[in-house]
């Protein structure tokens, strides 16, 4: 089958006697689709795509005239076919027309960045009572003919978890007790072992409710019980855990890929682990030890050199600075230093290795909107100028700037804005009314305390300017934490750590979680063996290259 759906922006046209239509490329696969179907299926066209079809047959005609006159150049070719512009009908040029076409150009890659929707399942309903030539039984005159067909698209929904019980035949010798077997089909294997009661579907939605959704193991057993299949909470868990187990190698290989990361962005939450006890830990400072009871939820994103992210969750009595300093001294020493995006808390300091800190321009931001409604003049200009370097970033987004380009334009539009505020900051502080210990004063010193670091990226190529997205993510345990409240056990925060951290990164990496989950359980063997090919961003290259195995071994006998 042609594949015109490549260039969808190109356009073609169709020649028709002495006039010409234009069709995008898309238009013109999507008709090739449904020519395939109607002659796989029997089916008639309708009389638009007969159209179609026809000034198709006509362009092909009027090139087949042409080129054997020879009568067109192969510049003159391109041009009937739509290929080369017209230097009359191009766009004038103008900042306006030009940002606009770039918004376009954003939003169709925004498209193409996302995960595809899985297409409808085809389904064909043929009439049995009625036969192609037959006489019509309402007027008696006419025959029948192929009519387009009338199509529906329907959206079913199934119970989440279906039971099936699969009786296999046995034959057993008299003499030597040897008992023979029946097959299973390969769709039941592939879905677990003979030996196995949940299938690695069933698991993988278990996962997925739990620790990307929130649903606690109880409200999963009663969502379960309400379609009539009993399992209890207990069970759920040990379902997640057999798949914590089955991933773990490829948990391992994330935190040592991550190490290799050139930016860490880290943020951290309060949770609780029931049947966590207090431990003394080693001061940051290493000058003795101190009693530790507080358990948070880290978070951080590594982002590496080849665009990947990697995204890793830790739920223990450590803060996210801890989290990063464990990941960290996995690194290889040649590396460069890397860069760190948090905000200004202590908790988030890394001692394990030198780092450039970048502190988050969000949280300093908000210490100045809090106050809003108490100094309204000024908190605007500073939100309004503040805004500039927000604008600035975007601006970098839409032109698509490399580093150092953008490491230019930020310099150029945002570091004046942030010099701005500093001089609007240290006037304040020398002011004679200015009131210590108040809100404002508080917003004014974190900006001047902080300042180096809240313009890393105005010095830096790489740094970024808020944390955002850290703690955009940091949400997947906020919304599990709201819905549970606790882990009860050490071993359950750890089964979390392992799934939560695969979920994101997968998710982030914007693969289809559900089908990642299930290629890892079923290969876990292979996982063990090469965990680095089974990374999001390479398992399906590796799937494939399974499948097309098995297959030439089936040929070849």
């Amino acid at each position: 089958m042609c594949n015109f759906s490549r260039s969808q922006g190109v356009k073609i046209k169709m020649a028709q006697s002495s006039h010409t239509v234009e069709i995008d490329r898309k238009a013109l696969a999507d008709l090739i689709v449904r020519v395939e179907e109607a002659i796989e299926h029997n089916l008639a066209l309708s009389v638009d795509d007969l159209k179609l079809l026809l000034l198709a047959i006509s362009t092909l005609c009027t090139l087949q005239e042409k080129i054997e006159a020879d009568d067109v150049t192969l510049h003159k070719l391109r041009k009937l076919l739509g290929m080369v512009q017209q230097s009359e009908r191009r766009p004038i040029s103008s900042p306006a027309i030009n940002n606009k076409r770039k918004n376009i150009q954003k939003k169709n890659k925004n498209k193409k960045n996302k995960s595809p929707s899985k297409p409808p399942k085809l389904i064909h309903h043929a009439i049995t009572e009625h036969q192609r030539g037959q006489i019509c039984l309402a007027c008696k005159i006419g025959k029948l003919y192929k009519f387009e067909p009338r199509t529906l698209l329907r959206v079913t929904g199934h119970a989440r978890f279906e039971a099936e019980k699969h009786i296999v035949e046995q034959l057993r010798c008299n003499a030597c007790q040897e008992v023979y077997k029946a097959q299973l089909p390969e769709a039941v294997l592939e879905d677990g072992d003979a030996n196995q009661l949940y299938g690695y579907s069933a698991r993988t939605l278990m996962v997925i409710d739990k620790f990307f959704s929130g649903l606690p193991y109880y409200h999963q057993a009663n969502l379960a019980d309400i379609f009539g299949h009993a399992i209890s909470a207990s069970t759920i868990f040990d379902q997640c855990e057999q798949v914590a187990n089955a991933v773990m190698p490829v948990f391992y290989e994330l935190k040592k890929v991550a190490a290799m990361g050139y930016q860490f962005l880290l943020d951290d939450t309060r949770n609780r682990i029931l049947e966590q006890k207090p431990e003394l830990r080693d001061k940051p400072n290493g000058k003795g030890q101190v009693l530790r009871t507080g358990v948070y939820s880290s978070g951080l994103i590594a982002q590496l050199a080849d665009e990947h992210e990697v995204v890793l969750f830790e739920t223990s009595l450590g803060h996210a600075g801890e989290h990063l300093d464990s990941i960290l001294k996995l690194r290889p020493p040649e590396l460069a230093l890397p860069l760190t995006m948090s905000d200004a808390l202590s908790s988030n300091s890394v001692i394990a290795l030198a780092v450039k800190s970048a502190f988050c321009n969000a949280h300093a931001r908000r210490n100045f909107f809090d106050i809003k409604s108490r100094y309204p003049a000024e908190i605007d200009w500073v939100l309004e100028t503040y805004a500039r370097i927000w604008k600035a970033e975007d601006t970098v987004k839409e032109e698509n700037l490399n580093p150092n380009q953008r490491l230019g334009y930020h310099q150029q539009y945002s570091l004046p804005a942030m010099q701005a505020i500093r001089a609007w900051a240290e006037k304040k502080i020398e002011g004679e009314d200015f009131e210590e210990y108040s809100a404002f004063c508080k917003a004014i010193q974190y900006f001047l305390k902080h300042y180096d670091k809240l313009i890393l990226f105005c010095i830096e190529p790489n740094a970024l300017i808020d944390n955002n997205r850290m703690e955009e993510k940091l949400k997947i345990l906020i919304r599990g934490r709201k819905m549970s409240h606790f882990y009860k056990t050490i071993n359950g925060a750890g089964v979390a750590n392992v799934l939560i951290s695969l979920i994101a990164t997968a998710y982030n990496a914007d693969e289809n979680v559900y089908d990642y989950l299930l290629a890892l359980q079923k290969y876990k063997q292979r996982v063990k063996e090469d965990p680095g090919a089974w990374l999001p961003w390479h398992y399906k290259k590796t799937l494939n290259t399974i499948i097309e195995t098995a297959s030439k071994n089936r040929e070849n006998g």
